[in-house]
């Protein structure tokens, strides 16, 4: 999978901070007229990712400060396997943002991990996540932050293309940077209560679904899983 400048669509992306009492209430709502997502198993899913930096913290400051134009990079897992492994590129243009993304094999994974990304410069990356990584490497030095990890329950909508998912149990590795590492420990970053809802689509919400999130006990706000975990291993 090698998805190109030519295959981007932009997307628009609302996040909440919720508490379990919210999250049951909406989650009824959802399930009676959206449907879960095909790749769950029984409805959830294990998401695990490695985030890059450079050596100016970029990703982190531009995410702090707010900046309108900004882009990060991960490797991304699911369930702990190695099935699936994308490197993915998640860039923000103001209110709206887009993803690239390319599958690596392990042994690509090991080598991204131990600073040889040369392999992304072929002309087979050329124009996706693989070739912009191999670029901002070279001028500005990517290398492992911290690695996210959290459960994943994902509703979907054809109509506006909505995706709308609930983020639960998000942890932080504070002992490594290896996603396949059995001796990986991870630490919490909210409260057990919490989750993050996360509202993705293309150009509309069906007005039946917005409805849906009004009443809600809860503020629009730029949760990022990133600054909570990269914050929650500097204390280590």
């Amino acid at each position: 999978m090698k998805k190109k400048n030519s295959d981007i669509q932009y997307r628009h992306e609302i996040k909440y901070r919720i508490n379990g009492g919210t999250y049951h209430v909406l989650r009824q709502r959802f399930a009676a007229v959206m449907r879960p997502d095909s790749h769950t198993d029984g409805g959830f899913y294990r998401v695990t990712s490695l985030y890059f930096d450079d050596i100016y913290r970029t990703a982190y400051r531009d995410k702090v400060n707010g900046a309108l134009n900004r882009k990060k990079y991960r490797i991304r897992i699911y369930d702990l396997g190695d099935k699936v492994i994308n490197l993915e590129e998640k860039i923000k243009n103001d209110n709206v943002g887009y993803k690239k993304s390319i599958s690596l094999t392990k042994e690509q994974y090991y080598g991204i991990l131990a600073g040889d990304s040369g392999f992304l410069a072929s002309k087979e990356y050329e124009d996706t996540a693989g070739a912009d990584f191999f670029a901002s490497d070279s001028v500005v030095k990517l290398s492992p932050a911290v690695i996210v990890d959290y459960v994943r329950e994902p509703f979907v909508c054809a109509a506006g293309n909505v995706r709308i998912t609930f983020d639960m149990k998000i942890a932080a590795c504070v002992n490594g940077i290896d996603l396949f590492n059995e001796n990986n420990i991870y630490e919490t970053v909210m409260p057990d209560n919490d989750l993050v809802l996360e509202v993705k689509y293309d150009r509309f919400i069906p007005d039946y679904i917005y409805r849906m999130l009004t009443g809600i006990d809860t503020m629009q706000e730029s949760v990022s899983k990133y600054i909570m975990c990269s914050d929650k291993i500097s204390l280590y």
